[in-house]
């Protein structure tokens, strides 16, 4: 299961936990619109600025980052 589909699965189960409380615990679960709320979790969770991003899209982020500073002082080893 890829990086994708883990968070895919974990937002469904937060979404779903919408229909768990006391408050709405007798409403009728609608599943469409759980899944639009999963993907919508799903989306935001993926962003590097949340803490929940895949190695690449930090260094990305914080070397953009470092180059909107200028700071950027580094060298790759080939």
């Amino acid at each position: 299961m890829s990086l994708r589909e883990d968070g895919m699965v974990l937002a469904r189960e937060r979404a779903a936990q919408a229909w768990c409380t006391p408050e709405t615990k007798k409403i009728i679960m609608d599943t469409i619109l759980a899944e639009a709320f999963a993907k919508i979790l799903n989306e935001i969770w993926s962003q590097p600025w949340l803490g929940n991003a895949k190695t690449s899209e930090l260094i990305d982020e914080l070397r953009t980052r470092c180059e909107m500073n200028g700071i950027l002082d580094y060298r790759t080893v080939d």
